[in-house]
């Protein structure tokens, strides 16, 4: 690792294989970990305090659900234009306490007992401001590495992520048992620790201030972009078949009960830690969007399977394939947004996908739910709906980034630390 000072600022290029050595990633990796560990407790918790202690019907908790959703839209496309014309340090440092602050609401409107509306408020603005970390985060890792780094580094956020899911939502079941106050005191606590990582570790990225970013605005006239955007998004209308359509078909359909359910997401959780890095390894040579493909491919097959074999010892199996099908996918989309988009607007841009999955993805369960409520009786046509739209998608992705993506060069790496 080599630096050069000049006119207060350095510039530093990270060689291949040094990520453990890159503070930012390291911080960010940190960050993600204690993020989930907190507030994946108040995402899996919100619903049964209100459904069991404030007797709130189903249908308004899912609009509540879906409120957050389509919040979060605008927050997207705007956060990004926000985080490329203040700069990421400055987002950084302003989104931990706002959460913070949002989180210590939400607890002590449940300690006092207080209006649904005081919850229902602060519920709805949480996830619009996550949503824009994640984009901070997104952007400050782009800036950080170069593209034989980026899924790497992607990939350790991940993991470090499914660390914290793998404990939160059991620390939240205990919390809850005491006092539902806890499950969002606790994530408010730690959202304190996010913010002296950032604080402490995470300066500024973004190399040219002189640049002007123009109006707030989606790139629309990119479009290159805009087409392989829409594109990988569409993938999630296999990927996002997890958790709402995969519990419910499991439950009601293969009979399995909660605490297997249980179970089998803490098997997802362990196999993201244990099986990202080695795909990634195996999969190194390969194109982004033909890996994306892959991934997709994988999903499709797996979610297939479940139409012929309920047996517990093959639902795990099934999960850890299903899982191989994210670690193939996942970090790499990320890393793909990240070479398309001007080093000037990779805050827009990572908030133009962001918008443009926030579109698609809550579609998933409709779709999923939909086809569970019709052939209920028949694992069959549950599946192959989900089988025919996941490899159709893969194939495009596949020629379309052939075409799209032939002949462009590497991307320049540097930034400040």
């Amino acid at each position: 690792m080599a630096a050069e000072s000049g006119k207060n600022r350095m510039r530093l290029k990270i060689p291949g294989g040094a990520l453990l050595s890159n503070r930012h990633v390291s911080a960010i990796s940190m960050a993600q970990l204690i993020r989930i560990l907190g507030r994946s407790q108040s995402w899996i918790f919100i619903p049964v305090y209100l459904s069991v202690i404030r007797h709130v019907p189903y249908i308004q908790i899912g609009i509540l659900f879906f409120g957050t959703a389509l919040l979060s839209l605008p927050f997207s496309i705007y956060g990004g234009n926000l985080i490329d014309r203040l700069g990421r340090r400055m987002a950084a440092v302003w989104l931990p306490p706002i959460i913070m602050a949002l989180l210590l609401f939400m607890a002590f409107s449940i300690y006092f007992h207080s209006s649904l509306y005081f919850i229902y408020s602060a519920f709805l603005l949480v996830e619009p401001f996550t949503s824009i970390q994640g984009i901070l985060d997104n952007v400050v890792i782009t800036d950080t590495t170069d593209e034989k780094q980026r899924t790497d580094a992607f990939s350790m956020v991940r993991i470090a992520g499914n660390l914290g899911f793998s404990v939160g939502p059991a620390l939240g079941g205990f919390l809850s048992q005491i006092s539902y106050f806890y499950v969002f005191l606790f994530p408010a606590v730690l959202t304190a620790g996010e913010w002296l990582l950032y604080i402490r570790y995470v300066s500024e990225t973004k190399t040219d201030f002189s640049v002007k970013t123009g109006n707030f605005e989606f790139p629309w006239r990119d479009t290159k972009f805009v087409i392989l955007s829409l594109l990988v998004a569409s993938m999630w209308f296999v990927a996002g078949q997890w958790g709402t359509t995969l519990t419910l078909f499991w439950t009601n359909i293969d009979r399995v009960p909660n605490y297997m359910i249980g179970i089998l997401y803490s098997v997802n959780g362990l196999a993201v830690v244990f099986l990202q890095m080695p795909v990634n390894w195996v999969l190194a040579r390969m194109r982004d969007f033909n890996r994306i493909a892959l991934g997709g491919a994988i999903y499709s097959i797996g979610f297939f399977a479940l139409a012929f074999f309920s047996g517990f010892p093959f639902l795990i199996a099934d999960v850890v394939f299903l899982t191989i099908g994210e670690n193939v996918m996942s970090p790499v989309t990320y890393s793909l947004i990240g070479k398309i988009s001007p080093a000037e607007k990779r805050g827009q841009y990572f908030g133009a996908f962001q918008l443009l999955l926030g579109l698609i993805a809550p579609m998933a369960p409709v779709l999923g739910t939909g086809l569970l409520s019709r052939f209920s009786s028949d694992p069959f046509l549950v599946w192959l709906p989900i089988l025919v739209i996941g490899i159709s998608m893969s194939f495009l992705v596949s020629r379309v980034g052939m075409i799209m993506m032939s002949g462009r060069k590497p991307a320049s790496y540097e930034t400040k630390l």
